[in-house]
């Protein structure tokens, strides 16, 4: 009596400590909603350690960039009328979601493109110019002559007085030869297709960084909406449309609908289900008090921890729901059934133990996927084991208080469950029949896996998005494919200088086959202009010599430095097309993105980069499919050190041969899991063995309920019946998810979850399974 009085006592203080938590919980969430957002960004799934050893700020301010990004092509028919494009131009400017949006360039800019040239050509010295220079100057005098006796060059009077050298003419042929396949018409930037369509290039960019859920799908639907009426009032029209945020809506839209769909449905069956168990609005109440508290556990602590919240957190986090309400379960179904005889605090005392077990396995499983290097499962890691630790506690702390009066009923379906247990302990093709089966089940499932770690199971992506790049990079030559080195240094002429060092570089792989093409900035170095310019002053005397021998009267060229800063260079519109590529910070520090196409030899251009000091290669695409193999094979491991920490602890407390009987349902349920997902057709993966993890949670829980020698069988069985009933109903869900990934990630769950159940039996004591 004195120690029942005392663990009350303490259950009190417990009570009033969890209360004043749970308070603290909902202020500091309260206090971090207004600047909290979710996040849809594709790019903000991918693992942050794919981009090497370059500075994290430049990181962040070029991805965002690429976040921002707008491109169109509109057709307006046969006839090629710019009408239609000015139109939609003038619809996109007045969009207040979209700023820097530009189409043809005027004669205004020409005029100011032009000057600029003119003004610092000799600053703007482009490669094959220098080349010509460097030979003395005859191949320079050579090539001018071929300019101005060409019928196609048009080289005018004018142009040859105001620059003898041909300078601005040599650079806008280089940069010409570097862009893409698109062409210049009346000021516009055009393409045509193979069916002699004529496509009008229009870009621009988001007027915020911000990937809100809400925003982003309205600056989508005003598109959508934009090139409605486009289409009515022109049929013969067609638009293509490039952007980041097309995909990011297309994901939250289906996050969305996951949510309120499977959520909605796992919310209604786990509520059904308990009531048709205990025949009580009560215990609703209770799961939906243990599972609120889980809820706002993990929601508090994860923005404490990141910040915000992504949607692929929330979508999975649908998973903990039916997990959280195993705790309240398990304790509810000892009331149920031995309320009568025992009291609520001794009830609380016979269960504790495998509850906190079962709180710490799951826990365990959650928090392995912080080994994951991306940052929605580590988001999803922290809201779960956050919300299960609350959803626990909440059980520990307050039912014991909450559960005075419930009814006492009889066992649902008893004899039912104890025709299953009977046979568990008399009938021995049953407890070696069963796990023999599961065992050769999985051998045959084993054997069909195949292993992929090709990022794209992240999301599943639209198939019109994905026609729509595919005829964007025909058109106009650049693709989507985010291959590109990134080349950075402590200020912008540290940048250049290794920019420079590159290019050769570049030229060498190109002749090895490596690549097809890149785009380098037309933007020299300090050095590079003064050597330039020494240049000019060594080569001219010869240029000149060879123009007046063969005829042509010129005069003497400006040879004066012509400096051209970086900062100059952007506020010009020489740079039109080129900012993109080009980032300062503030400190000082800057970067520039030097897009690759035509990428045959990934490694090769990786070691390249190696070689040179503030050089990265960017293949994101093979960098993630590397990173998931290299998580998928760590996660391995994990996972049979798990396993085998499991079975070590198993027979230390029960013995060699109870110890491994009693982790053989852990062992099946993972290969039962693995031979779903191969007759489903899915392929093993990092998501496969994340969700192989939470089967080891999990599963192990229905063990530990079985084998805890305070209970009894027909209560285990009933607790574990509904915690498997209510999991499947969550996980369950994530199986109908559009996005393979996830699921995959349900498959492995619900088979692993439900095989861990049916072999859950195997643990029960020897006394009782022995005893009558």
């Amino acid at each position: 009596m004195k120690n029942n009085a005392l663990f009350s006592e303490r259950l009190r203080i417990a009570a009033a400590g969890w209360l004043a938590v749970c308070l603290l919980l909902l202020a500091t969430l309260a206090l971090l909603l207004p600047r909290a957002t979710i996040n849809s960004s594709v790019l903000a799934l991918l693992p942050k350690q794919a981009m090497g050893a370059i500075p994290d700020d430049l990181q962040q301010g070029f991805m965002q960039r690429l976040d921002r990004q707008m491109v169109w092509l509109i057709s307006p028919g046969e006839q090629g009328d710019t009408a239609v494009a000015d139109d939609f131009l003038h619809a996109l400017q007045a969009m207040p979601a979209l700023k820097n949006v530009k189409g043809p360039v005027d004669a205004q800019q020409q005029q100011q493109w032009g000057q600029f040239a003119w003004q610092q050509r000799n600053g703007l010295i482009d490669p094959a110019t220098r080349q010509r220079l460097a030979d003395g100057g005859g191949a320079q005098a050579d090539w001018i002559l071929a300019q101005l006796y060409s019928a196609f060059a048009g080289v005018s009077g004018k142009e040859l007085a105001n620059d003898p050298l041909l300078l601005v003419r040599g650079a806008q042929l280089a940069m010409q030869q570097n862009a893409s396949q698109l062409t210049l018409r009346d000021g516009w930037l055009m393409a045509h297709d193979k069916q002699g369509r004529q496509w009008y290039f229009i870009h621009g960019e988001l007027a915020s960084n911000s990937f809100d859920m809400q925003q982003s799908h309205a600056v989508v639907q005003q598109l959508h909406s934009l090139a409605s009426r486009l289409q009515q009032q022109y049929p013969d029209t067609r638009l293509l449309t490039r952007g980041t945020v097309l995909y990011s809506d297309f994901a939250s839209q289906q996050a969305r609908h996951d949510v309120a769909t499977l959520g909605v449905a796992t919310v209604i069956g786990v509520l059904l289900l308990v009531f048709s168990v205990f025949r009580s609005p009560r215990p609703l109440l209770l799961c939906a008090l243990s599972v609120s508290i889980g809820a706002l556990a993990g929601t508090t602590i994860t923005l404490l921890c990141f910040g915000e919240l992504h949607l692929m957190t929330l979508v999975m986090s649908i998973s903990i729901v039916g997990i959280s309400a195993d705790y309240t379960l398990y304790y509810l179904t000892e009331r149920m059934v031995h309320g009568a005889d025992v009291s609520a605090q001794q009830s609380l005392q016979k269960v504790m133990p495998a509850l906190l077990l079962a709180l710490a396995t799951a826990a365990i499983a959650y928090l392995m996927m912080l080994f994951a290097p991306f940052p929605g499962l580590r988001q999803l890691a922290v809201f779960a084991a956050s919300g299960l630790t609350a959803s626990c506690l909440t059980v520990v702390c307050w039912y014991p208080w909450l559960v005075r009066g419930l009814p006492v009923r009889p066992v649902p379906a008893m004899l039912l469950m104890a025709r299953w247990l009977a046979a568990w302990r008399r009938q021995r093709w049953l407890k070696f029949g069963l796990p023999l089966l599961v065992a050769l089940i999985s051998v045959s499932g084993l054997a069909m896996l195949k292993v992929d770690d090709d990022i794209s199971q992240l999301q599943a992506l639209p198939p019109q998005l994905l026609q729509q790049d595919a005829q964007l990079t025909q058109l106009t030559g650049q693709s989507a494919d985010q291959t590109w080195f990134m080349v950075w240094g402590n200020s912008a002429e540290q940048t250049l200088q290794r920019l420079e060092a590159l290019a050769p570089q570049l030229q060498h792989a190109q002749q090895q086959r490596s690549l097809t093409s890149w785009r380098l900035l037309p933007l020299a170095s300090q050095a590079q202009q003064q050597r330039d310019v020494a240049l000019l002053k060594q080569a001219a005397p010869t240029v000149m010599a060879q123009l007046r021998q063969a005829g042509v009267e010129i005069a003497e060229p400006d040879l004066r430095a012509m400096t051209v800063t970086p900062e100059a260079w952007q506020r010009s519109p020489n740079s039109e097309g080129w900012r993109l590529l080009w980032l300062s910070l503030p400190n000082g520090r800057s970067g520039a993105l030097v897009p690759v196409s035509g990428v045959q030899n990934s490694a090769q251009l990786a070691e390249l980069a190696q070689a040179l000091p503030g050089v990265a290669w960017i293949d994101r695409k093979s960098t993630f499919d590397q990173l998931f193999s290299f998580y998928r094979v760590m996660l391995g491991w994990l996972l049979l050190a798990a396993l085998a920490f499991i079975a070590l602890s198993y027979m230390l407390r029960l013995g060699i041969r109870r110890g491994l009987v009693s982790v053989l349902p852990s062992v099946l349920s993972l290969g039962g899991g693995l031979a779903a997902l191969a007759f489903s057709g899915h392929s093993l993966n990092l998501f496969s063995l994340l969700a192989l993890v939470l089967v080891l949670g999990i599963g192990i829980n229905y063990t530990l309920f079985f084998s805890n020698p305070r209970g009894t069988p027909i209560t285990s069985l009933l607790a574990v019946s509904l915690a498997m009933s209510t999991t499947l109903l969550t996980l369950g869900m994530l199986v109908f998810s559009q996005t393979q990934a996830i699921s995959s990630f349900g498959i492995v769950l619900c088979s692993g979850i439900f095989t861990a159940f049916l072999l859950a039996p195997l643990a029960l004591p020897e006394s009782r399974r022995k005893k009558r």
